[in-house]
């Protein structure tokens, strides 16, 4: 009987997060344009899964994250992503859809390093958890768009008109203060979303 209300937990809490994601994909909250790069909100639900459920609902999290992001290359409304998936479909679905779950995983991983490391310093660890999940997306999404399309035309391009000289210049000047934003607004609202919501967690099981 606990095992059941466990996993009926589990999933309404699953189906509550997955339902922001979408609906914040169809906001400017979602995927908004700045330069080439979107600046999105949508690793904070996976931040605030992964650090209340647990790696495997990170890693759910940031591969419905990830479609989302794909399913917009797809259809064209990212400039970058529509360019990337023509010059290949399998090389863009890894950097953005096996990226995403890496860094849910990553993210559920890294709060529990600092659990151990930290015991009883929850606002501490749910900051640092929160701050994770932004920075590994940066870290995986421009990881493998230098492994994968680095010498694609379209990359190339970018690099020229930013001035990179190479790869390592190129994932700075792209990123910029999109990437900033990001990680400071996953420290900050990640963590003080996870923070009480861990403990009412806590309180509702006993």
């Amino acid at each position: 009987m606990k095992n059941s209300r466990t996993n009926i937990r589990w999933m309404t809490q699953m189906a509550l997060l997955v339902a922001l994601m979408l609906v914040l994909s169809y906001t400017p909250l979602g995927y908004l344009p700045i330069g080439p790069l979107n600046c999105s909100l949508l690793s904070i639900p996976v931040a605030i899964g992964a650090m209340t459920m647990g790696p495997a609902a990170g890693a759910v999290l940031g591969g419905i994250f990830g479609l989302t992001s794909f399913i917009n290359a797809v259809e064209g409304k990212s400039a970058l992503g529509a360019a990337l998936f023509a010059a290949s479909p399998v090389g863009y679905f890894v950097m953005a859809v096996i990226g995403r779950i890496l860094m849910g995983l990553g993210c559920a991983l890294v709060f529990r390093a600092m659990e151990k490391l930290f015991p009883g310093k929850e606002k501490l660890d749910c900051a640092v958890g929160g701050f994770a999940a932004p920075f590994l997306n940066t870290v995986f999404y421009m990881g493998f768009m230098v492994l994968l399309f680095y010498n694609t035309d379209y990359v190339q391009n970018l690099a020229a008109a930013k001035g990179a000289a190479n790869p390592f210049t190129f994932i700075v000047l792209m990123v910029g203060v999109q990437g900033a934003v990001e990680w400071v607004l996953g420290c900050v609202i990640g963590g003080a979303v996870t923070v009480p919501l861990r403990k009412f967690l806590k309180k509702s099981k006993s």
